[in-house]
């Protein structure tokens, strides 16, 4: 059921849903808006769940404290003991551990749209180590509910944004649309023709009839604009028509283009699955979760994984099959890349397995047959070496974090699997120089991409190495005890946080669930290496066995770097999830986790700085 425009929708009157304009609108001369009251709704169902979450918890709390009495009860007029400092502290450890395992649960699921199970990927395993790496405070077990803001990014809905509703928007508007869509979103996931996109969009200003003589020409044209403009509302925020507008639009043909059953269903699929993934007020009704499972299986369907499939002509040899063929490589190769980050991010199996498939990937010597790009850069170049990043971080899954038990039995081969991963992945870091990257950021942010910039591709590096050394299924119990693996964690954490505050300062990051959860989990790996590294000392101090196995840092962490580190993270935190209304506990909670491991760090060096004194 269609519901009625905002405006007769404030003023409780009939609304004959026309569009572009219905009839009271029309008559009274004022702009017609539809806006998707289920947001709303969708924001306050969440905050109830979790309300009842917290609810639940502490109804389980009280009803373990109830089957537990005192072994002696008190006398008449007596009251019951107070319970001591350590037994305080302890129950608001166990508050703040909650808290954070449920922060991360909670990210994990938004980021891909499910609320089932998550893997140890998605950190939650992480989360119920820093329990026993810092102490600090809760809430009391409340949740810190999050207000209404009143960002920007609130403000991108038909209800306050004026839309053009007419069925194209402003040929200028179109245009450059389309060119930040192929400078930016197309640079990750090549699947779509570009010459034949652009085609397109002259015949739908030449011909206004074109785009509804054919239902993939509508959708793709629209669901580009929704995509873009999802992308790049963060450099213009007030001119851009929402983007929810352009993807409702070309949902009214989807059925349409996914009963072809042929390549352009898959890329209908691909642009829906680019879309939750960009959309930073995006509707998780959708699950990423299953719609990259569906493409994976149309994947297969169409013998995308078989390189027998795309016939390979000799060299030199073009035709428009040729096109055909390799816009279907890419098409596959942007379902794994997909189907990696989805996966990892929940901690679940890959929908497609490497094992399973033979297909080479895209040839770069091929690229101006498929994306016609500007001054020669070579996209398909870029995607290669992500898409060899994603493997990368496949492979890291599926050899540390399965948590089978064969894995956890065989200590040995997870440790090989490691070091093979590390060198391969250092391999991959070594490759981004040979990249057609940019040196400098331009001083026009909107003609900005992040997958052009060095710092982009460390990022990533150093958000592999944070998934390779931190505590895995596989390897938990050696990596609590190795120095080097607390090194590691700490330095790659360390300069993730660094690089995601300078893309944020050049406004080449992405603003997105994914990007959120990666920089949290980026935080808590930091908060977990240091917290771990001072607690380290203080058992070593408080133990009478010297030969108890601890891990240490190569050096003490000062305590400004240790404030300006959470600090930053903490900033770009608050900078992604004001985006949204429902994200703002993220930082609360890690922002108590610093101030958990500062404390360890001033106990420590006040300690330190007593026994010297003694000492001279």
């Amino acid at each position: 059921m269609n519901p009625a425009c905002d405006r007769c929708h404030r003023r409780k009157s009939r609304c004959d849903k026309a569009v572009p304009s219905c009839g009271p609108c029309r008559k009274a001369g004022v702009a017609c808006k539809y806006v998707n009251h289920t947001r709303d709704r969708q924001k306050a169902l969440e905050r109830l769940q979790r309300r009842i979450e917290q609810l639940e918890r502490e109804n389980r709390l009280l009803t373990e404290r109830s089957q537990n009495p005192p072994t002696e009860p008190s006398s008449a007029g007596h009251r019951p003991p107070e319970p001591s400092e350590a037994e305080r502290r302890a129950g608001r450890e166990e508050a703040l551990s909650n808290e954070l395992t449920e922060e991360i649960s909670f990210l994990s699921s938004r980021a891909g749209g499910e609320n089932q199970f998550l893997g140890s990927t998605s950190g939650v395993l992480l989360a119920s180590l820093v329990d026993a790496t810092v102490n600090a405070p809760s809430q009391g077990g409340r949740r810190v509910e999050s207000r209404p803001v009143t960002s920007p990014l609130n403000g991108i809905t038909p209800s306050s944004t004026a839309v053009d509703v007419s069925p194209v928007p402003d040929e200028r508007v179109a245009r450059a649309l389309h060119h930040a869509y192929f400078e930016h979103d197309h640079v990750s996931y090549p699947f779509l023709h570009r010459a034949t996109a652009l085609a397109n969009l002259d015949k739908a200003y030449q011909d206004v009839s074109f785009l509804g003589q054919d239902a993939f020409s509508y959708y793709s044209f629209n669901m580009i604009l929704a995509i873009a403009t999802a992308s790049v509302y963060k450099f213009d925020r007030e001119s851009l028509p929402d983007a929810e507008t352009y993807h409702l639009r070309a949902a009214e043909r989807l059925n349409e283009v996914l009963q072809r059953g042929d390549t352009q269903a898959l890329q209908a699929m691909l642009l829906l699955c680019q879309y939750r993934m960009v959309n930073s007020v995006q509707d998780t009704s959708t699950s990423m979760w299953h719609l990259v499972g569906v493409a994976a299986r149309m994947c297969l369907e169409l013998g995308l994984h078989r390189e027998q499939v795309y016939h390979p002509k000799p060299r030199g040899e073009m035709s428009s099959s040729t096109v055909a063929h390799e816009i279907r490589r890419r098409c596959f190769w942007s379902v794994i890349a997909m189907d990696r980050i989805v996966s990892i991010t929940l901690g679940r199996p890959l929908a497609i397995r490497l094992q399973d498939t033979d297909v080479a990937l895209p040839d770069p010597s091929l690229d101006s047959l498929i994306n016609d790009p500007p001054s020669g850069l070579c996209i398909t170049a870029l995607f290669v070496h992500i898409v060899r990043y994603r493997v990368i971080c496949g492979d890291i899954m599926s050899a540390l974090h399965t948590g089978s038990t064969r894995m956890q039995t065989d200590a040995q081969s997870a440790l090989r699997a490691r070091d093979s991963l590390a060198n391969t992945l250092a391999q991959w870091h070594s490759d981004t120089a040979n990249l057609p990257l940019e040196d400098e950021p331009t001083s026009q942010p909107q003609h900005q991409s992040s997958f052009r910039t060095p710092e982009w591709y460390a990022m990533l590096y150093y958000n592999a190495l944070l998934m390779l050394y931190r505590p895995s299924p596989a390897l938990s119990g050696i990596s609590m005890r190795d120095p080097t693996v607390l090194q590691s964690i700490f330095v790659a954490a360390k300069q993730a946080i660094t690089i995601y505050a300078q893309l944020h300062r050049w406004k080449r990051i992405n603003y997105t669930w994914i990007t959120l959860h990666a920089v949290f989990m980026a935080g808590l790996s930091y908060v977990y290496a240091v917290g771990r590294h001072f607690r380290s000392h203080k058992r070593k101090q408080n133990s009478t066995s010297a030969s108890t196995p601890t891990a240490f840092l190569q050096s003490d962490p000062a305590i400004i770097d240790i404030v300006n580190d959470c600090r930053t993270c903490s900033n770009v935190l608050v900078a992604i999830s004001e985006r949204w209304n429902m994200a703002k506990n993220c930082y609360d909670v890690f922002n108590r986790l610093s101030d958990a491991v500062l404390l360890d760090a001033v106990e420590y060096y006040t300690k330190t700085s007593v026994w010297t004194g003694i000492a001279v």
